[in-house]
């Protein structure tokens, strides 16, 4: 049996697909289910059909945003919005794309894919640990409700970011640990905002949130909690000279792969704390970005209902778009290739069995009850002693846009280094979130620290929720004594 382990640790990144990241680095060598170069789409336009290609820029492919709304998954997935079977599978990204960017130039650009020397921080740890083959997004739709199911194992019968009640009334898996004797700790490291900072239950526990620059320091010092849930930067902040390094397309993927290094970095350095701790990296979605495995059905227990969505009307019996998910731990050895399904109710459920009691092991619902836990992936009896080194990245060919186009998108590229940040329209996703701090606010019977209507700007965005996090956790702290 593999030692214990004291420390899991999440790193969830944002909109990303396994092929679009991982899928050109299968070889004969290391035999993933990834690309072989001939997979297509349907042309938006009735020509020929549209193959994958190697040439993914790390922004600047998509000034708007590919769709990953319900509706928008089911086209990508079976051609029409329905989710009518009707033909072959995973065929509708581009004419899905063309759709939304109204633009069938523009539309082959959820075909572009990475290749390894372009991501070599992931794809280094992705080859000398663990990969997953299979770990789909537990909903065919957009982040908040994929994040929920990452959290709680239910999205509150929601399927699109804008139902403001759910992130509210969520239960998670961090009230369940409270609830426990086992005395796990969890702590949620943060860079900016989180709509876990608008859960109800965790508005009253304060304790839970902690900055991400102290991750590196409560490493060092052995203080990381049993049980880390890592955000990354959503916004770039130009108050702060921060980019975003969420990976949200079309914020640059060079700074996501700095912080999954980062993350990396620090849980080596203290020997105690890495030999007996568990890092996933994995993505919330697929940010309709192209990949070549259907989705599974799965079968509901009405024993242990999950809330459905009326709508549209669905179920929760079909997950979503397969993504990158990496295990790193000093129990696994390099080049693990895992087979097994999961998908981020996987996350709950490996929580609850490593760090709770008897008495809080009943899953919430069937869809967690249904989930495989992924400790099973420790497969070394000791610890490694190596740390993994990290090519540097291939350069990128293409010029960098000018930082005037940079600032006219919805959506913005990361800036060549050494260059600040540019003030910029704010994501649909930090747009959910304002709108969910919102709506706490008012459901706490707090102040209002102004409308969502009046955030027109990234830095607006950032600046209310500052305000509102602050207000939260002033009354988090009052409750609290």
């Amino acid at each position: 049996m593999p030692a214990a382990i004291n420390h899991l640790v999440v790193l969830m990144m944002e909109n990303r697909s396994f092929d679009h990241m991982l899928g050109f680095a299968k070889s004969n060598a290391w035999p993933i289910d990834g690309l072989t170069g001939t997979e297509t789409c349907d042309s938006p336009g009735g020509g020929p059909d549209v193959p994958v290609t190697k040439d993914a820029r790390y922004s600047g492919d998509y000034n708007t945003d590919p769709g990953h709304a319900f509706l928008h998954v089911n086209t990508q997935i079976f051609g029409n919005s329905s989710g009518t079977p009707n033909g072959p599978l995973m065929r509708g990204f581009v004419k899905d794309y063309a759709l939304m960017s109204n633009s069938n130039s523009e539309a082959p650009n959820v075909m572009k894919c990475f290749t390894p020397p372009r991501l070599p921080v992931l794809t280094t740890l992705a080859q000398q640990y663990a990969v997953c083959n299979r770990w789909f997004s537990s909903v065919p739709g957009p982040t908040i409700p994929n994040r929920m199911f990452g959290h709680g194992a239910s999205s509150v019968g929601s399927v699109d970011q804008d139902a403001l009640a759910s992130p509210f009334m969520l239960k998670t898996i961090f009230e369940v640990l409270d609830k426990s004797s086992t005395g796990a700790s969890y702590g949620i490291y943060v860079s900016d905002s989180s709509i876990l900072s608008f859960n109800s239950y965790l508005v009253h526990n304060q304790d839970a949130f902690r900055n991400y620059s102290d991750f590196d320091t409560d490493c060092k010092h052995g203080d990381l909690p049993s049980y880390c849930f890592i955000e990354p930067r959503y916004s770039d902040s130009t108050s702060q000279q921060a980019l975003a390094n969420s990976q949200h397309p079309d914020y640059g993927v060079d700074q996501g792969e700095a912080m999954i290094a980062d993350v990396y970095r620090s849980l080596t350095q203290n020997p105690d704390v890495w030999n007996s701790s568990l890092l996933l990296i994995v993505y919330d979605e697929h940010g309709g970005l192209y990949d070549h495995v259907p989705p599974p059905v799965l079968v509901p227990d009405p024993s242990a209902p999950v809330k459905p969505s009326t709508d549209p009307v669905f179920d929760f019996s079909r997950l979503g778009v397969r993504v990158p998910a990496v295990l790193v731990s000093p129990l696994i050895d390099p080049n693990t290739i895992v087979p097994q399904q999961f998908d981020h109710c996987s996350i709950v459920s490996t929580v609850r069995k490593l760090f709770c009691d008897a008495t809080q092991q009943t899953p919430f619902n069937w869809r967690e009850a249904a989930a495989a836990t992924f400790d099973a992936v420790l497969n070394r009896t000791t610890p490694r002693t190596d740390v993994v080194n990290f090519p540097a990245p291939q350069p990128e060919i293409e010029e960098h846009i000018s930082l005037a186009a940079a600032a006219d998108s919805v959506y913005t590229r990361a800036l060549p280094p050494n260059d600040p940040p540019v003030t910029r329209k704010p994501s649909d996703l930090v747009m959910a979130m304002v709108r969910n701090a919102e709506y706490a606010l008012k459901a706490l019977g707090l102040p209002s620290v102004g409308t969502s209507s009046t955030v027109y700007s990234a830095e607006d965005a950032n600046e209310y929720l500052a305000r509102a996090n602050a207000l939260l956790r002033e009354r988090g702290n009052y409750a609290s004594h």
